[in-house]
């Protein structure tokens, strides 16, 4: 089975709460406000970069290809969790909803089967499925509460991570490595490699995440 394309949501979103990241960093004014979302966008970004494969919500357009000597009981899809499959064609022809509702959907792993009562194996073919699926971020509603949304916590943390240090890298000189001050003691700055810029503490938590993009 081959994964030709998969299509779906491509816009910029922070991956935690800008009161988070304010409350990490023990500041207590909106000063800031404007320049800490930049940063939390901009480590946003670079977590996903870094996980190498699409994890947030949105509907999904993905299309396969089956050779007639494969024998295939699940297609595996490339967005997880998946929440609905919407859309099937095979060889261009659309599904009807009744087939589509009969499919077997294993959301955590977006694992998709044909029904038991037919032949288990997917047929050769070019296949265009279209699906509800990923991790929706944190966020604030036009009521000003807070919606928990369902990201897993420790990739809002590294994104968290990955600003404070954006933000308290930003009044350092960037050759400066280490700083000492009399009565207060010693910080060093670690430049961490392979990790698209992030501190290693918060790439260390997205290794669970990592994948190829499909």
């Amino acid at each position: 089975m081959i994964s030709l394309s998969l299509d779906g949501p491509t816009a910029d979103v922070p991956l935690a709460l800008v009161a988070d990241l304010k409350a990490d960093l023990d500041i207590t004014d909106s000063s800031n406000d404007l320049r800490l979302e930049r940063l939390l966008l901009t480590a946003s970004s670079m977590v996903l970069a870094y996980i190498g494969r699409p994890i947030l919500s949105g509907e999904w357009t993905e299309e396969f290809r089956l050779s007639p000597s494969e024998r295939i009981e699940e297609i595996v899809l490339g967005v997880v969790p998946v929440t609905e499959i919407k859309t099937v064609s095979h060889n261009g022809a659309d599904w009807s909803a009744d087939q589509v509702a009969d499919l077997i959907l294993d959301k955590r792993a977006g694992l998709l089967s044909l029904p038991l009562k037919r032949h288990p194996f997917w047929r050769a073919g070019l296949y265009g499925i279209t699906f509800q699926a990923g991790y929706v971020p944190p966020s604030v509603d036009a009521n000003n509460v807070v919606q928990p949304g369902t990201l897993p916590r420790v990739i809002s943390q590294a994104a968290l991570m990955t600003a404070s240090a954006l933000f308290l890298g930003g009044s350092r000189d960037p050759n400066m490595k280490s700083e000492t001050v009399q009565g207060v003691g010693s910080t060093t700055w670690n430049s961490a490699s392979g990790t698209g810029g992030m501190p290693q503490a918060a790439a260390d938590l997205l290794d669970n995440f990592r994948g190829e993009l499909m």
